[in-house]
């Protein structure tokens, strides 16, 4: 990847960034966060194979059966700065805290930034899904450079042969299928 190219994908994710904290505090009346603290992998009652991670109430980040992630982390920062989806689906509530504003989850294809909001994102080989259940959520296209604002009830699907992306609602049904493989 070319230097300008970087450059450019760093200037559209900051730009998104900065458009989802302004849509997250309109929608979601996000105020100074909850306290934070050390992560940990709790059990999950309703799928007690998979452990959820939480990290005070600031993260808490829900498998699906099988999922494949990592958090990844700053040097001294006790919440991840992101995590990376490398197949199947992530629960994710984040809220803003004196130690973390904003998060991601880095996928294949996708990159979903948010400040504040509750959200799933799901990965296979032939898509990268991202599903807003509250609050706001920006998602960048990675190959190509563009970004969608993405709101409650919306989703948006990346594949690698688009040439734009869009954002749309959701049906009800696929909603569902979608938050039955967390236990919701």
């Amino acid at each position: 990847m070319s230097n300008s190219n970087r450059t450019s994908g760093r200037n559209l994710l900051g730009a998104a960034l900065v458009a989802t904290a302004l849509l997250v505090a309109a929608l979601a009346g996000t105020g100074p966060g909850r306290a934070a603290g050390a992560c940990a992998l709790v059990p999950n009652d309703r799928a007690p194979s998979e452990k959820i991670l939480q990290c005070g109430d600031a993260l808490t980040v829900r498998p699906a059966p099988g999922a494949r992630y990592r958090p990844l982390y700053k040097k001294g920062d006790p919440l991840p700065v992101g995590i990376r989806l490398d197949d199947g689906a992530l629960l994710i509530e984040f809220q803003p805290s004196l130690w973390r504003e904003d998060f991601q989850i880095l996928t294949p294809l996708a990159i979903a930034a948010v400040r504040g909001t509750k959200w799933a994102v799901d990965v296979t080989k032939a898509r990268n899904s991202v599903l807003v259940l509250s609050g706001a959520v920006g998602v960048t296209n990675r190959r190509l450079n563009q970004y969608v604002i993405v709101t409650e009830g919306e989703g948006v699907d990346i594949t690698p042969a688009d040439t734009s992306t869009v954002q749309k609602r959701w049906g009800e049904a696929r909603v569902r299928a979608l938050l039955a493989r967390f236990g919701e």
